[in-house]
């Protein structure tokens, strides 16, 4: 894998391989640096967003590929280019459309005159003005559901406003239905638009119809938010337990019925209880929206309350600020105290953050009664067990806890490859092999299932079926070190 030369430093006026100039950092976030940059080939500006993680595979730190060719939209940042940049291939960069803005996050936040309109209001006083942009908010949503990929992080700091015309970014946390090693959500700001099957969770494997019901709970807490200024839930643990909130016109007496409703829809615990797609919310929108202006055309600017900090914030808080054992010594204090099963969840994420697999098994020992249960949370425990197991070589156990969680989802492809690699342990190598065909068929090309199949096939002594899948991993990872001492070893034995 490629790693960046530790004495290049990014800064303006300086070029990042032969393919960009760098002009402005644009942001500096936890994932990584968004740049202003002109594309060298044909001076054209673009936004260059550049990971922090470099050593990660590029699979991991690609997002949004869906995108990458397809139709473009008015309301989603365009992405035209990601991979190792030129000629060294030593940075990876997502070549992203240039859109001078800025997020709804901060003209909601700033009351500064510059954000008045021409009225003298402020930015968000009409409902003119807010349905119009939740409006092309929907539009962009509805666009990346039809390509099969989810949005993952809706909120207004992923919001881009300029003038009237608003677009959608970061897709760091997008997911497709297949995406295997889709990012944790950890931002404490992201967890508050979550919904409640969400927090707490790697989001692993989930089929694309959760992932969406995901999104409009998500699409629900903005409207919430945009028409009263505050948020459903303050804190994890009560979107977690879906707490009762306020109905909108409890906060806010001129929303009308018909809007109150929209958002409640959205916000149903129950994601089958949900809108059943964007597109429906789409095309009821429309009237919500004009009965609405008939109601009541001014938006009255409430007193925003500041969200409280309560332990599963602190705790989230801590996982950001990677103080895995702070944060685990919070959750466990919690956890004792009131037998709060999220809370040994997130004890037990905080230490398998930490990589301290050993200490996982020891709390799973210790809690055996928490795998047990008709929780919503068992999903997610069960899946750091089985995690834990296979990182501490508890192989009888983690073959017991991999049927329990196909059972929770049969064609999850995570679990499915686990599957496959307790049977390879097993010496069930056509059983195995059977596992990782069907999920190449399903999945093609993904590294990780090529991987396993030269393995196994190589345990098969199937040469012809064993150079062949490593031709196609090469193809998808062609500096991968193992694969070539692969190559190399088979040459040596008289396979070519």
């Amino acid at each position: 894998m490629s790693r960046q030369n530790p004495f290049f430093l990014l800064r303006a006026d300086r070029r990042l391989g032969n393919r960009y100039e760098l002009l402005e950092c644009l942001g500096d976030g936890s994932y990584g640096w968004v740049w202003r940059a002109q594309r060298l080939e044909d001076n054209e500006i673009v936004a260059v967003k550049i990971p922090k993680e470099q050593g990660a595979k590029n699979e991991d730190l690609a997002e949004g590929e869906r995108l990458l060719g397809a139709e473009p939209h008015p309301n989603i940042i365009g992405l035209f280019w990601m991979g190792r940049v030129p000629p060294e291939k030593e940075w990876y960069a997502i070549e992203m459309e240039y859109f001078p803005s800025q997020t709804l996050a901060q003209l909601i936040e700033r009351d500064d005159p510059q954000f008045l309109d021409s009225k003298n209001q402020a930015f968000l006083a009409s409902y003119e003005r807010v349905l119009s942009i939740y409006q092309q908010i929907l539009a962009g949503i509805e666009h990346l559901h039809k390509l099969g990929m989810s949005h993952g992080d809706i909120k207004p700091q992923n919001i881009l406003i300029s003038g009237d015309l608003i677009k959608l970014t970061d897709f760091g946390c997008s997911t497709l239905p297949e995406e295997m090693y889709a990012r944790t959500r950890q931002n404490g700001g992201t967890i508050l638009y979550s919904a409640p099957e969400v927090v707490g969770s790697s989001w692993r494997g989930r089929s694309s119809q959760e992932l969406f019901k995901a999104d409009i709970y998500s699409l629900g807490v903005l409207l919430y938010y945009l028409v009263t200024a505050r948020l459903p839930h303050d804190t994890l643990s009560q979107v977690a337990r879906h707490t009762p909130f306020p109905r909108p016109r409890e906060i806010n007496s001129s929303i009308a019925p018909s809007l109150e409703d929209f958002i409640l829809h959205c916000l149903a615990l129950a994601p089958e209880e949900r809108w059943n797609s964007v597109e429906d919310m789409v095309t009821a929108f429309g009237q919500v929206r004009r009965c609405q202006l008939g109601y009541n055309p001014i938006r009255p600017l409430p007193i925003k309350d500041r969200p409280s900090e309560d332990w599963s914030s602190q705790v989230v808080r801590l996982i950001e600020d990677k103080e895995y054992r702070q944060a685990e010594h919070v959750a466990a204090r919690e956890f004792e105290r009131s037998g709060d099963l999220h809370a040994f969840l997130l004890m037990l994420k905080s230490a398998y953050k930490d990589n301290r697999y050993f200490d996982c098994l020891q709390i799973l020992e210790s809690h055996s009664e928490a795998l047990l249960g008709e929780s919503s949370l068992l999903r997610d425990l069960r899946r750091i067990a089985l995690a834990t197991y296979i990182e501490t070589r508890q192989i009888r156990q983690a073959e017991e806890i991999v049927e329990k969680c196909l059972a929770d989802d049969s064609t999850s492809p995570e679990v499915l490859m686990i599957k496959a690699s307790l049977l390879g342990l097993q010496a069930k190598y056509e059983e195995a092999s059977r596992i990782l065909l069907a999920l190449n068929r399903q999945y093609p090309g993904k590294p990780s299932i090529l991987k396993r199949l030269v393995l196994v096939f190589e345990q098969l002594r199937d040469t012809g079926k064993t150079t062949a899948f490593l031709r196609a991993y090469l193809k998808v990872c062609p500096e991968s070190t193992w694969a070539l001492q692969k190559v190399e070893h088979l040459y040596t034995i008289g396979v070519k």
